[in-house]
């Protein structure tokens, strides 16, 4: 059993408020420093503090001028700053080696990257080098994974132990299951008709097809379409998408915003959700779906799309991605959508946080 006196410190090359791994990583501080102290290190925060007094928040900045080197230098700030401290356990949700434990979020990148021109860039030597540090056989990290299918990828190019994977199994914020009324939309107020939403969440867009997202919505039969707003939720570079939103001439039926303080509420007031992910890891944001009965439109290459086989009001398109067929299955959701929203109380088994405990016990 690990003594109070323990410190953890969390680190993360940048926090805002919307991030998959940015929000799993608040989750952790927020339950570990119930009875420990927390310590949460990046290069930038963006976003409230957390207001909990037992975590802070420590900026250690990079002036490299590219990405890769600056996550190099932060990397070496780090373990120099957590060497010169006793009773640290350290994890790490960017990949970058010579932690504890590495929280694997992401998807793997030698198996995205196979070009071989890119590999032999500085950018892809490092990120496949603190790759290769995290998951060989030698390496003392010990990774918190959320996708069972990913450990396979990782075990058939690094070779690593099974025993060095911690399963973590999905976890859903039990406000999903409190019940409340709708109250007056804080979403369609900043459309100019009144009309059913379609959804869009996630920071990532291009990883997570939101020009694919866009493409499906201009080409729905306009008696179709002219009844739906389209509201993104997320952070990432937006000129391009707003360029295409443009080209389809539908400022007034797509809007983007940086996020939503309320998913539950959001999902409830919501007809369908669209998440077309080119590849995404786990993809939590189907199960908390789900569980609130929203109709969703998904791809094979989400971890967690095999939870949606089985939702009858759900499709799942397979590889290879289709963007006819991605058309085609919006325009029949949204076509029959007259959804009454309910609570799927299935998915409360979800709501059983254990990654602190998982942490805990393979120290």
């Amino acid at each position: 059993m690990i003594k109070e006196s323990k410190k953890f410190v969390l680190i993360i090359f940048k926090y805002f408020p919307y991030g998959g791994a940015q929000r799993d990583l608040l989750q952790l501080a927020k339950t570990l420093c119930k009875k420990n102290l927390v310590e949460i290190v990046c290069m930038d925060w963006d976003g409230n503090y957390p207001k909990e007094k037992n975590i802070s928040v420590k900026i250690i900045q990079s002036n490299c001028f590219f990405n890769y080197r600056r996550y190099l230098e932060f990397k070496h700030k780090v373990s120099q700053y957590i060497k010169n401290k006793t009773n640290v356990i350290s994890i790490s949700f960017s990949k970058i080696s010579g932690f504890d434990f590495y929280y694997a979020a992401d998807s793997c990148f030698a198996s995205k990257n196979k070009n071989f021109l890119k590999n032999l860039s500085p950018r892809y030597q490092f990120f496949h080098e603190e790759e290769f540090q995290i998951f060989n056989p030698k390496s003392k990290t010990k990774i918190l994974s959320i996708s069972k299918k990913e450990n396979e990828i990782y075990k058939s190019i690094y070779k690593t132990p099974h025993s060095k994977f911690i399963f973590i199994p999905p976890y859903i914020d039990k406000n999903f299951f409190i019940d409340s009324s709708k109250s007056i939309s804080s979403i369609n107020r900043y459309f100019k008709k009144n009309n059913k939403l379609l959804i869009f969440i996630g920071s990532g867009f291009k990883t997570k097809g939101l020009d694919r997202a866009i493409i499906a919505f201009s080409s729905l039969p306009e008696k179709i379409r002219n009844n739906y707003n389209f509201a993104i939720f997320g952070k990432d570079k937006e000129k391009s998408y707003r360029k295409l939103i443009a080209r389809y001439d539908l400022e007034n039926s797509i809007k983007i915003f940086h996020g939503h303080d309320n998913v539950p509420h959001l999902m409830r007031e919501a007809s369908a959700l669209i998440h077309p992910a080119r590849y995404e890891n786990t993809g939590l944001i189907l199960i908390e779906a789900l569980s609130q009965n929203l109709p969703i439109i998904t791809t094979d290459n989400c971890g967690y799309s095999s939870y949606v086989q089985d939702d009858k009001k759900s499709i799942v398109l397979n590889s290879p991605f289709s963007q006819h067929e991605l058309n085609l299955s919006l325009e029949r959701i949204l076509s029959k959508n007259n959804r009454s929203y309910a609570i799927n109380n299935d998915y409360k088994q979800y709501t059983n946080y254990q990654l602190d405990e998982k942490i805990l016990t393979n120290f």
